[in-house]
């Protein structure tokens, strides 16, 4: 199957399509499943545990914590 989800740890500074819809950038990794991630578009920021990857290259993660949205630098 297209769906097989493998857990990864995302790369700092790279950006990434996630499943669901939306691009995220990858701020802060700790080499274990959990990164500080950041939508492109939005500047929501916060912390996904659990990240996983698909065979498509789309990424997810099994839950966040600590989303707020950061300013836009003026």
């Amino acid at each position: 199957m297209g769906n097989e989800r493998t857990k990864f740890t995302p790369e700092t500074g790279r950006t990434y399509t996630n499943a669901g819809g939306g691009t995220f950038r990858c701020l802060q990794a700790d080499g274990q499943g959990k990164a500080i991630m950041q939508n492109v578009a939005s500047l929501w920021t916060f912390r996904a545990h659990g990240c996983a990857l698909y065979k498509d290259g789309t990424i997810d993660w099994d839950y966040s914590t600590g989303g707020h949205f950061e300013k836009k630098e003026e």
